[in-house]
């Protein structure tokens, strides 16, 4: 569910999440919606999420890398833990 805005403890744990996961390069996130290259896409949402979470403008990147995280899950597309 879309938020406007995350608290610290939720982003770090999203953060953390991805930092101590493997997962498949690829991922149909939603219909229409392909992200070929996670290596790259990743690192540069997860430093919005580092330093905007408190800014209300970048809710809905946040909100997409939350997304993320769930769809590689549900999809069974996590490989392992660092």
């Amino acid at each position: 569910m879309y938020k406007p805005t995350y608290t610290k403890e939720e982003v770090d744990e999203l953060i953390k999440w991805f930092e101590t996961h493997t997962y498949e390069k690829e991922l149909q996130l939603v219909s229409g919606v392909h992200i070929k290259d996670l290596d790259n896409t990743l690192p540069q949402m997860l430093h919005v999420v580092r330093t905007q979470y408190e800014n209300r403008n970048y809710s809905g990147q946040i909100h997409l890398t939350f997304k993320i995280r769930d769809e590689l899950i549900k999809q069974n597309k996590v490989t392992g833990e660092k």
